[in-house]
């Protein structure tokens, strides 16, 4: 997968745990969940100590399980919305327990590029938009791809276009990791 200035992207964790997928009934594994201890983050709600990751491209070495690194990490088919007042960090699903790691986290930030915005307007009854985005977490930056339909796009976003400087939340997301680089 490209993903544009995937060289912004950058979270620093530590590679805990590679956790093979499951057996299908076929006799086919489901994907590696990756388990990425990350930083403490500031004093929130539902920190998310332990964030588990699908490798669908394999394109994270399993040797290095256990290294401390920077992964690549992009938020996919999220929705997304201005948030008031501005926050960073990822917050753990609110039903997440037993020291389970989190897979759907929402993620506050701060808008930092717009590479990408294809918004059409006008030859659908309805609005649509696709974009890409780096998010400041304060943790690190993360990769948005999504899209969304709606009457008001200006109105499902909270602003008729995402703009550098805007703070955002991000939820129901897909995690894909792009690389984990080992220090």
């Amino acid at each position: 997968m490209r993903f544009p200035e995937i060289d912004q992207l950058a979270v620093p964790c530590r590679f805990e745990q590679l956790a093979p997928g499951r057996l299908h009934t076929d006799g086919r594994r489901y994907l590696p969940l990756i388990l990425l201890r990350l930083p403490k983050q500031p004093a929130e709600t539902q920190a998310v100590p332990v964030l588990g990751v699908v490798d669908r491209h394999h394109v994270v070495d399993p040797a290095l399980e256990g290294r401390d690194g920077v992964a690549r990490l992009v938020f996919l088919l999220s929705n997304v919305r201005i948030q008031e007042p501005p926050r960073q960090g990822l917050e753990a699903e609110a039903d997440l327990g037993g020291g389970r790691a989190s897979t759907a986290p929402t993620a506050y930030g701060r808008v930092l590029a717009v590479p990408t915005w294809e918004a059409e307007q006008q030859h659908l009854p309805y609005e649509a938009l696709y974009t890409e985005l780096l998010l400041d977490i304060g943790l690190g930056v993360v990769g948005v791809r999504t899209n969304a339909t709606a009457s008001s796009l200006a109105e499902r976003l909270g602003k008729p276009r995402i703009e550098p400087g805007d703070w955002l939340r991000v939820w129901r997301s897909r995690i894909d990791i792009l690389a984990f680089e080992p220090m």
